[in-house]
């Protein structure tokens, strides 16, 4: 008999290639043993190579179907995507205020595949004020932990960590600022995810991995994150299991030729 597996729900949108958002953070639970409940927040129409176009759920949906998770599943751990909506984004921010989104990870998805802005400068104060204050976790990219502080970040290290610091004292556990975009032309040898749990700084480095596939990385660490907060990692503990199964899944699917563009990750490469 296989032991019940515990519950995270992710608030997030559909992606149709099948290779972020939801469907990244469902096959990265299950490659973990978690059960994964969600909320859809958008529909998209969108392939390895393009974004076509997207249809936002309603606020009243995304809190439907938030409240009927929670109503009726044991839910130890929450995460959100890409919101999409400045109505979303109150809306699953009352819920997180009201203490309903346990150890909550915030994936601030504020940037598209090419670097460029999703948001305008409002709606990013509004994630930063309203959600990760709520958070448990945090997991910008550089380009998005400087969007959420109104500032502009190089990626230096030194200015990373200033930045995690930063982000911590808006009300987060833990920052991680994931270092995949910083890598993205190869030059570097080494990933590099700048964590900071409280006083703790903590540099978690991999090889980098010469692929086109790393769509849905950023969600695949997040939704890792979540996974082992569940399970019952401590949070630096969880920080460390995801960026090792992060990087692994994009090792295994380096030579994969799915579609034209930036491909998907390989979650299922290990037992859990």
């Amino acid at each position: 008999m296989h032991e019940q597996p515990p519950v995270v729900l992710t608030i997030a949108g559909s992606d149709s290639s099948g290779g972020a958002g939801l469907h990244a953070d469902v096959r990265t639970m299950s490659a973990l043993g978690v059960h994964c409940a969600t909320a859809v927040t958008l529909v998209s129409a969108q392939n390895t190579a393009e974004f076509r176009s997207a249809v936002p759920m309603p606020p009243g949906m995304v809190l439907s179907q938030i409240e009927a998770v929670l109503d009726d599943l044991p839910v130890v751990a929450t995460k959100t995507g890409l919101l999409f909506t400045e109505a979303n984004i109150h809306a699953v921010a009352t819920i997180a205020e009201n203490g309903r989104l346990p150890l909550l990870v915030v994936d601030p998805v504020m940037v598209g595949m090419q670097g460029t802005s999703l948001y305008d400068a409002d709606t990013e104060k509004l994630i930063a004020e309203r959600l990760v204050p709520h958070a448990r976790v945090i997991t910008p990219n550089h380009l998005e932990a400087g969007r959420l502080l109104g500032l502009e970040l190089t990626g230096d290290l030194d200015e990373l960590v200033d930045a995690a610091r930063q982000l911590g004292e808006l009300g987060p556990e833990a920052v991680v600022i994931s270092g995949g975009r910083r890598s993205v032309d190869g030059t570097a040898p080494v990933v590099t995810d700048v964590c900071v749990v409280g006083e703790q700084v903590t540099m978690l480095e991999s090889p980098w991995v010469e692929t086109p596939n790393v769509r849905g990385s950023g969600d695949t660490l997040s939704a890792a994150i979540a996974a082992r907060l569940a399970i019952g990692d401590t949070v630096i503990d969880a920080l460390r299991s995801a960026h090792a199964f992060t990087a692994e899944a994009l090792r295994v699917s380096a030579s994969w030729r799915l579609g034209a563009g930036q491909g998907p990750l390989g979650h299922f490469h290990s037992p859990r």
